[in-house]
């Protein structure tokens, strides 16, 4: 287990940042939100202010930070609007260099390192879009590996979100990361929402995939109460590309989450470390790509009322518990212990205390055999 200074010390937090988050590819959109001219969408966390914007066609991100007088320029968590300063109205072009300047002439327009924003690099995996803060590494392809083109395939099979937000956590970035790790605790903390509405976590997890940080499972459904009138009322559906009866979770490294549940539905989480400890988890919700009569439009319309509702009472019912868990680590006087179902949290771990001691990504050491046969807490000991 990590110690659990981790968890809420700042200079922890400051070094992940440094170590982790400046130099790695960081999920930045989706690309459905950056589809027309002028669409941004922006990411905040401790320390980063990033706007992801469309210029005619052209991806760019940069700091979202103006380099006049330092106001945030664009507002909110996405929408559409030029990238312009509301504060003394410079506007920059697709390079950051700002092409529109009230009284121009007053300032010295050769500086051009001083006056443009601060560009970031950026790639894109299918509809997923990420930008790299610190320059130089592997490209994206080589960062995701294996996952890469998994993460072009499950983006294929998105349809219309359903829902998005941003919900506050006091708690630390890896307490969300952990948690959603392993379903081991869903027969206790979700027992009215996963388990008895969808049927997941009675049965414990199946077909793990490790690559280096990264990681991806499924956690098998049974059977619910009205599992008969549950397939009925689903059965319009029964032509979706994509599906498997499970709720399948991939993680990408360090704070992004994606998931699958049977190809009914689909999330994305992100979580967003405001400070050692808080975090906000932004989330999109989609149905799956259909196309759809209009009697199983309203029916999907239905669906996805009760989903959006499942969906939040899942993330509050998690953020009860991993709030709880915040104060606890913070008392603690020795490390927890961890189980064969969690066996992606030890990977996590592994690949956080490698990468964090300065290891490279290629040297990320493996779930071995021991930790398969149900010690893994032996092995992140050794």
């Amino acid at each position: 287990m990590l110690p659990c200074a981790n968890y809420y010390r700042p200079e922890i937090l400051a070094d992940e940042l440094d170590t982790l988050f400046d130099p790695l590819w960081q999920f930045g959109a989706l690309a459905g939100e950056l589809a027309a001219d002028r669409d941004f969408v922006c990411v905040d966390y401790k320390n980063t202010a990033t706007v992801l914007q469309n210029f005619r066609g052209e991806i760019r991100a940069f700091a979202n930070v103006c380099s006049h007088r330092f106001n945030r320029i664009q507002p909110g968590e996405r929408g559409n609007r030029p990238l312009m300063c509301a504060y003394h109205g410079w506007s920059f072009d697709s390079t950051g260099f700002p092409h529109g300047m009230p009284r121009r002439d007053g300032f010295a327009l050769d500086d051009r390192e001083r006056l443009c924003l601060t560009g970031y690099e950026i790639e894109m995996c299918g509809i997923f879009v990420f930008f790299r803060k610190r320059s130089g590494g592997p490209s994206l392809r080589e960062y995701l590996g294996a996952f890469y083109p998994l993460l072009e395939q499950i983006g294929s099979y998105f349809g219309p979100e359903i829902d998005t937000g941003t919900i506050s956590h006091a708690a630390n970035w890896k307490l969300l990361v952990e948690n959603v790790l392993e379903c081991y605790h869903c027969s206790v903390v979700h027992q009215d929402t996963f388990v008895k509405t969808l049927g997941i976590g009675r049965a414990g997890i199946e077909q793990e995939r490790f690559d280096g940080p990264h990681s991806s499972s499924h956690f098998p459904r049974t059977a619910t109460a009205g599992e008969a009138r549950r397939q009925k009322a689903l059965a319009y559906l029964d032509t979706r590309a994509f599906t498997h009866d499970s709720f399948f979770h991939i993680h990408i490294f360090p704070n992004l989450f994606i998931s699958s549940t049977q190809g009914l539905s689909f999330y994305v989480g992100h979580a967003l470390p405001l400070s050692a400890t808080e975090t906000g988890l932004r989330f999109r919700l989609f149905e799956p790509k259909l196309d759809l009569t209009r009697a199983q439009r309203a029916a999907q319309d239905l669906i996805n009322q009760s989903g959006k509702a499942l969906g939040r009472a899942v993330i509050d019912e998690d953020r009860a518990i991993l709030e709880n868990v915040q104060r606890g680590v913070e008392l603690s006087e020795k490390p927890g212990v961890i189980g064969r179902d969690e066996i992606r949290i030890a990977a996590f771990m592994r690949a956080y205390t490698h990468l964090m001691g300065g290891g490279s990504l290629g040297g990320i050491p493996s779930i071995d055999d021991h930790v398969a046969a149900g010690d893994p807490a032996r092995s992140i000991a050794e």
